[in-house]
């Protein structure tokens, strides 16, 4: 049987070009957690399935997540997300971590997912938490951090949007329109603007609500809300205006995100253009979640996640896709033949003790021409030339693969 030379459906092969582009969004996504004091950390990529199990949605858990059986027929699951982990690591060594945490981890994920736009079964994610604090100023950090990643990364105000809600504010209505399954209402909330409306209705008749709390629940879903409604929401915004972010935001009650340990605060972010139909960003208070590990201590947190398959594909929607150079390399040092090759050799030294990047060619029968071609080929700034001639006068011929300019500098000098 023939090998197959794609990769695995939802993995990806990242040649220079495209591992330079990934690495500009790592860069901006680091700087944002440099910025906002967030530090790092990581976790296991493996994990119990037991971890997720009641915490993370059902439908993650049983349909999304990659599993495997260890020797002792244990069931391990590739990491799907990175918050369980978390806060099963702050459930472990609470008491000797000093809070308020601010925690940064950018490292591989893997979902069973049908692969799309915007979305890859092995992915890239970046989270950002912030632990030890319910105040309302660490909701205001944490979106103000979202929001500086999509300006890192060139986007403006006509780019994006940051819908936000509090599940708290939501579970109050179920409460007064006397809903009790208000877990899996949630769900049928959190699935509002990605199906039908007529899907969305047969979803709360199959949760048994009756006709009066579905046309009661739908009036509240699409009815406007204003800041200056909810003491919450006033509070925030004020927060948000002085960080001058402010027009940003937007309340949508149909954001409750599918995570079960969500508590207060959730939002997500969404591309204007109306080319990518999942979030590009999204994440919430998670105050209970600590304790379901360790039901001796309380330790909220709040946090938020995005990926790099979605900014990827973000940024080259908003035309903010960079056009780099995968080569580091800024010499070529050239092989006039197997006799210069000693001094091919010390040049190349000379150039790297002063820590410039640069390299050989590696082969000594090769034309002059197609090593200058090489160089061109892969955009290397400049090409060392060094024949007998020029070594017997102590001098190289530096040439600019550019504009083709070459110039005559004492090796000395170099």
């Amino acid at each position: 049987m023939a090998i197959q030379l794609q990769p695995v459906k939802g993995f990806r092969d990242l040649y220079p070009a495209d591992k330079a582009l990934q690495n500009y969004v790592f860069d901006k996504l680091k700087a944002v957690a440099s910025l906002y004091g967030f530090e790092n950390y990581d976790g296991p990529i493996l994990e119990p399935i037991e971890l997720y199990l009641g915490k993370s949605s059902k439908e993650l858990v049983e349909e999304q997540t990659f599993k495997i059986k260890d020797k002792k027929d244990q069931t391990l699951v590739m990491r799907p997300e990175m918050t369980p982990s978390l806060a099963r690591m702050i459930a472990q060594k609470a008491n000797q971590l000093v809070f308020p945490l601010k925690l940064f981890n950018l490292g591989l994920r893997f979902r069973y997912e049908a692969p799309q736009k915007g979305r890859e079964r092995e992915f890239y994610q970046a989270d950002f938490d912030i632990l030890g604090t319910e105040n309302i100023l660490a909701d205001a950090e944490i979106l103000a951090a979202a929001v500086n990643i999509f300006l890192n990364l060139g986007a403006t105000e006509n780019d994006f949007v940051i819908y936000i809600n509090s599940r708290t504010f939501v579970d109050r209505k179920l409460t007064e329109l006397g809903i009790e399954n208000k877990k899996d209402i949630m769900s049928c909330i959190d699935r509002k603007d990605k199906i039908s409306r007529e899907a969305f209705l047969e979803s709360l008749k199959k949760a048994s609500l009756n006709e009066k709390q579905i046309i009661d629940l739908v009036s509240f879903l699409e009815s406007e809300i204003k800041p200056q409604d909810d003491e919450y929401f006033k509070k925030l915004f004020n927060i948000l205006k002085r960080y001058g972010i402010d027009q940003y935001f937007k309340i949508n009650k149909n954001t409750v995100r599918g995570l079960d340990y969500y508590t207060g605060l959730v939002f997500e972010a969404k591309d204007l253009s109306g080319k990518i139909n999942r979030a590009l960003l999204g994440g919430g208070r998670y105050d209970n979640l600590v304790s379901a590990y360790n039901p001796n201590i309380k330790v909220p947190g709040i946090g938020f996640a995005t990926s790099d398959v979605i900014l990827l594909e973000f940024i080259k929607i908003i035309n903010k896709a960079p056009q780099l150079n995968p080569c580091p390399t800024k010499y070529l040092v050239t092989i006039f033949s197997q006799e210069t090759l000693n001094d091919s050799i010390q040049i190349l030294n000379k150039l790297r003790k002063q820590n410039i990047s640069a390299e050989i060619y590696p082969d000594t029968e090769k034309k002059l021409d197609k090593q200058l071609k090489y160089a061109d080929r892969n955009n290397i700034p400049y090409a060392v030339i060094a024949g007998p001639e020029e070594i017997q006068k102590g001098i190289v011929k530096v040439k600019d693969m550019k504009t083709g300019e070459q110039k005559e500098i004492n090796i000395s000098d170099l």
